[in-house]
């Protein structure tokens, strides 16, 4: 491993960090903000720092506004700005991608590099902030006192590639057909009913008020119902959007070629590269070379050794470093019992020192969570109970009377975590306590989490900055898919007033009453030590220095592709 370098920045060489300005929640009720509202250029800063600007609000909301950690990395404001209005003919991109058999929105889910650039929903994430929603096949929407009625006016003059009309009909039939293939999409937002109740108008019922309703809105695409009645749900002859994009070919194991959308209609999104081809190669080494070598413009990884062999090597494009998702740790008092005691939790956190792991797996370029969550996401809660001192942990232990050397258990994890917990283990041993790693195959991994079989977790748990109470769905009840609270086996009272938490949580009425429950949440777990910080493992890009306008939103870095260019 290289000397260590210390990483102050989010972003080397050129690239500048960019914020854009927020709008509220509920702005889309008398329509759609300026989509040519300024950003403002800021000096990039310390990302563990979270904006603590004060606005007004009810009682009871969030005094202080988090800023998302989601950062729109582009060379310079004026690439924004001056990006061109239109395609640049014969202009031709190649990145690289995974492979994606199913090519259809409820059959790629996790895909957002392929369904964001090619579908799109009745709103968006301007540049992927949930802070900032907007009209895109709606151009505007409004909703009832209680929440329970939305209804969005569909802009004029959308159409699918097919040639076809999108009007509220189209929007409703594509809806039909997409909870056909996936029910959940429309159940777990609430959705009930939706009609259209004019030409270019579309009604929603909800059966209760879902607070992160409009963020998830973005994600529920419209496809044409005329190639979905023509091929079916699941072919992808019928993966017809109305994106800036359009799905060119795929074959598989090889790769996928989009071309822009030569009729496409929303200035803000218009493409400008004319092909981009997306290559699959899984070799790392492999992918590094061919950047090396011109074969391709730009590609995303995860390896600091490869950020350095990029430098080492002379590569002469845009090098951005960001940082990947949230990985908190668990405790498991189901199958460690001394973990009933809120000493050895406390006592657990002191012993586990995470600057070292950030420092031995990621030459110090991860970024050490300050909360459970992703720093500076909607969830995002900064607690100064996490830090590490081993005396001050042995003086816990001693304090509730128990023996580090009395204790003794086995961490079961998948591959691909195995270094992190030999690490944890090793820094376990030097004050007493044995912790034995169990390797399991992937396909194993998923059963022990359910039947809550595991001693200590490392992972994110589901969650996302669009749906922060994701994870609370899956780790909290004792019916949910994982759980991962265990407070009901040794603070009833607590847990008790978690699930209350909760309740008020998925009945909120707007999204900021949702959030002020939902930090709540984190900050009982947090300082009942149920669980506690881990690492965001760095996450870089590399891309040919004529690309400009580099553009990415969420956790999971999905390009969007439309605000890319060639400076030619």
């Amino acid at each position: 491993m290289k000397k260590v370098r210390s990483i102050l920045c989010i972003l080397i060489a050129v690239a500048m960090v960019l914020v854009f300005g927020a709008c509220a929640k509920d702005s889309g009720k008398e329509g759609t903000p300026d989509a040519t509202a300024k950003p403002t250029e800021q000096t990039p800063a310390d990302t563990d720092t979270p904006d603590s600007t004060e606005e007004p609000g009810d009682p009871g909301e969030p005094t202080e506004k988090v800023e998302s950690k989601d950062t729109y990395i582009i060379n310079t404001v004026e690439d924004y700005y001056n990006r061109p209005k239109q395609i640049q003919k014969g202009t031709e991109v190649t990145l690289i991608c995974t492979d994606v058999p199913s090519q259809l929105p409820w059959n790629a889910v996790p895909e957002g590099w392929l369904t964001t650039n090619i579908y799109e929903g009745l709103l968006y994430l301007h540049l992927g902030s949930v802070d900032d929603i907007r009209g895109l096949i709606a151009e505007s929407w409004e909703h009832s006192d209680d929440y329970l009625t939305w209804t969005f006016h569909i802009r004029d003059g959308v159409k699918f590639w097919d040639g076809t009309v999108c009007d509220a009909a189209a929007v409703v039939k594509s809806w039909d057909f997409y909870n056909e293939a996936s029910p959940a999409s429309f159940t777990n937002i609430k959705m009930e009913s939706w009609e259209a109740t004019g030409d270019m108008e579309v009604t929603v019922k909800l059966s209760a008020p879902c607070s992160y309703f409009e963020a998830s809105i973005t994600r529920l695409f419209i496809v044409s119902p005329t190639a979905l009645q023509t091929y079916g749900i699941n072919d992808n002859k019928a993966a017809v959007g109305t994106g800036p994009y359009i799905l060119d070919s795929y074959t598989s194991g090889v790769g996928f070629v989009l071309k822009a959308n030569p009729d496409y209609y929303f200035e803000e999104r218009t493409p400008h590269i004319e092909t981009i081809n997306f290559n699959i190669i899984k070799d790392e080494n492999t992918k590094m070379m061919a950047l090396l070598n011109g074969d391709i413009d730009g590609y995303q990884f995860s390896a600091v050794e490869s950020f350095y062999n990029l430098k080492d090597n002379g590569y002469d494009g845009t090098i951005i470093q960001n940082y990947g998702n949230a990985n908190p740790f668990f405790f498991n008092a189901k199958t460690v019992p001394e973990f009933e005691i809120f000493e050895v939790r406390q006592a657990f956190v002191r012993f586990i020192d995470l600057e070292a792991i950030n420092m031995l797996m990621y030459d110090d370029m991860g970024l050490i969570q300050k909360s459970l969550w992703t720093v500076g996401s909607t969830g995002d809660v900064p607690f100064d109970g996490f830090y590490y001192d081993k005396e001050e942990g042995l003086e816990l232990m001693a304090s509730a009377g128990v023996d580090p050397a009395s204790m003794a258990f086995t961490a079961k994890i998948i591959d691909s975590s195995g270094d992190l917990f030999v690490t944890i283990a090793g820094q376990l041993e030097k004050v007493g306590i044995k912790m034995d790693i169990e390797p399991l195959e992937p396909e194993a991994n998923f059963t022990f989490l359910m039947n809550g079989d595991w001693t200590i977790t490392a992972g994110n748990s589901g969650y996302g900055d669009a749906s922060p109470y994701g994870p609370w769905t899956y780790i909290l009840r004792p019916e949910h898919l994982i759980k991962e609270v265990w407070s009901d086996i040794y603070n009833p009272e607590l847990y008790q007033q978690m699930l209350d938490t909760y309740d008020k949580m998925i009945t909120a009425l707007t999204w900021d009453e949702m959030l002020v429950n939902c930090r709540q949440l984190t900050t009982y777990l947090q300082e009942d030590y149920g669980a506690m910080n881990g690492i965001q493992a760095p996450w870089f890009a590399a891309f040919d220095k004529s690309l400009k306008c580099l553009v990415f939103s969420t956790e999971n870095h999905f390009q969007q592709l439309f605000y890319m260019y060639k400076d030619v």
